[in-house]
């Protein structure tokens, strides 16, 4: 099926239900269809054709949904770029993606603009602007006189691209990931044995349209019959979210490791009104059991899942349920068994561990993570070499250090790139953050290997602290004592405001590493 199919279906089935909302005003399944309609006959007009890149930036709102389902329905290839994104980033995701159109709302005009002048074409710009009488306007542009394409032009392929995600990389040429109209329907609640409309009282808080999560979450909604809810104002925060959650009766909710620390820190003042969140979605770090466990103690009747996903490889690689491993820490430490998807309706995943030689490891076995399945991208857009490299015989290597345990339960530990090698043993950064951040005084932590002078590796751990908070390397060593090896102690301690992050809200560990360099 195509993506854009799943809409005539749902505004059939249930016309009156809300598709989308926004500072309280509702659009309906019926009404966003028919506005998708008159988009796509006007975009249509303007010139865009099956095959074209459309570009949307801006903070998520509705306008911009209508917009991207209206270039699905043509056969264009959205792409959202982050709009956290500098200008030179920027203008680096639209010199790879050529786009031929662009929207853009008025809080990102300016950077549009600025990008756009740094290419060697001009693609049509279009703005979100409600106000005035700008012809180059979105609802300028669906008040035009409709005139119909012709007959069987938007006839598409389910193996041809239907969106472009791009990933969060911070240095090099941009990654456009590919990803078919089958590939997306294999993602898991995107399949047809949930049925359509299976979920109507869903309501999901979009925080952004940009990354995997919130594709995801667009066309999964869609397909269940639910409501995507968008916050009043972004960049999202734990108090704008609170808000919205309390306000608009939000059921679904997905975070990153350090958004889930703030909602369950925030959760714990009385009398707030968080009960209407019946799922709580985590993923895009390494989730530590004791965050897992807090967030069960603060949301008893939610639903917790700690989900393993890349842009690369749709949703999800393995999902893990905590409530059902409370008593065992050491599987808490797991992103649950890959296999399992098959039992919840899903098509698994083929997940195998390789080590340096390229050879399948033994159970429990540390080495890099690969995965085969239905669901993944179908390479990066005009980069056949490097996708060549990561996507071998339709196994594609994630970049990821872990291992698979006697039950078949998959553990990751660490990035690849981050390792570090430290007196001939690997130690793994991401391990040593878990116990860090477990400090009264820390509120994020970063740790990263140096080499000065080309000396063996040490670790050195950038640290927020708490309003208050005071710490040492020495309490730090004194902290790591009872749970890591001596080696894996931090040897430097550095205190920061904030730690840099990337357009997909990770750490940006390679800047702290090039500003450590510098020092």
């Amino acid at each position: 099926m195509l993506l854009y199919e799943r809409l005539p279906i749902a505004a059939s089935l249930y016309p009156e239900e809300p598709a989308l909302m926004r500072h309280g005003q509702k659009m309906s399944y019926g009404e966003l269809y028919s506005l998708v309609n008159r988009m796509s006959h006007s975009l249509y007009v303007e010139g865009l054709r099956a095959g074209d890149r459309f570009a949307l930036l801006g903070d998520p709102d509705p306008q911009l949904v209508v917009a991207l389902y209206a270039a699905v329905e043509i056969g264009a290839i959205p792409l959202v770029p982050s709009p956290l994104l500098t200008v030179p980033e920027l203008a680096a995701i639209f010199q790879d993606a050529e786009p031929q159109m662009v929207i853009h709302d008025n809080r990102h005009a300016e950077t549009t603009h600025a990008a756009v002048k740094l290419l060697g074409y001009y693609p049509k710009l279009f703005t979100t602007d409600e106000e005035g009488s700008n012809v180059n306007s979105l609802p300028a542009l669906i008040q035009q006189e409709q005139i119909s394409p012709p007959k069987g032009h938007f006839n598409q392929s389910v193996d041809d691209t239907a969106v472009l995600i791009y990933t969060g990389g911070t240095t090099g040429r941009p990654k456009g990931v590919m990803h078919s109209h089958r590939g997306m329907a294999a993602w898991n609640q995107l399949t047809p044995s949930a049925g359509f409309g299976h979920d109507l009282r869903r309501r999901v808080l979009v925080l952004n349209l940009s990354h995997l999560v919130g594709q995801f979450q667009l066309w999964a909604t869609m397909a269940a019959g639910g409501c995507l809810v968008f916050l009043d104002e972004y960049p999202a925060d734990v108090h704008r979210i609170i808000r919205a959650i309390e306000r608009d009766q939000i059921t679904q909710l997905s975070t990153v490791g350090q958004l889930l620390r703030d909602l369950t820190r925030e959760a714990s003042v009385k009398n707030r009104k968080l009960k209407s969140l019946t799922l709580i979605g985590c993923g895009g770090s390494i989730i530590s059991p004791e965050t897992l466990q807090n967030v069960m103690l603060q949301f008893p009747e939610a639903v917790i899942v700690n989900n393993y996903s890349q842009a690369e490889c749709g949703m999800s690689i393995s999902r893990l349920f905590p409530a059902h491993h409370m008593d065992n820490p050491l599987r808490l430490r797991s992103v649950g068994r890959p296999a399992d998807l098959a039992a919840q309706g899903e098509q698994a995943f083929e997940v195998r561990i390789l080590n340096t030689d390229g050879n399948e490891t033994k159970t429990g076995e540390v080495g890099e993570i690969v995965v085969r399945g239905a669901q993944t991208m179908l390479g990066y857009w005009r980069q056949l070499e490097v996708s060549a490299t990561t996507m071998q015989d339709g196994w594609i290597r994630t970049g990821d250090v872990g291992c698979l345990d006697v039950e078949g339960f998959l553990y990751v530990l660490d990035r690849l790139k981050d390792m570090v090698i430290v007196g001939g043993s690997n130690v793994f950064c991401a391990e040593v953050e878990h116990v860090i951040v477990t400090h009264e005084a820390v509120n994020e932590v970063a740790v990263i290997g140096h080499s000065p002078s080309n000396e063996e590796e040490a670790l050195v751990a950038f640290i927020v602290l708490r309003d208050g908070g005071t710490l040492d390397l020495t309490t730090l060593q004194m902290l790591c004592e009872p749970h890591l090896a001596r080696h894996k102690w931090p040897t430097q301690l550095f205190f920061v405001d904030n730690l840099p992050r990337t357009a997909v809200d990770k750490i940006d560990k390679k800047r702290l590493r090039k500003d450590l360099s510098s020092l």
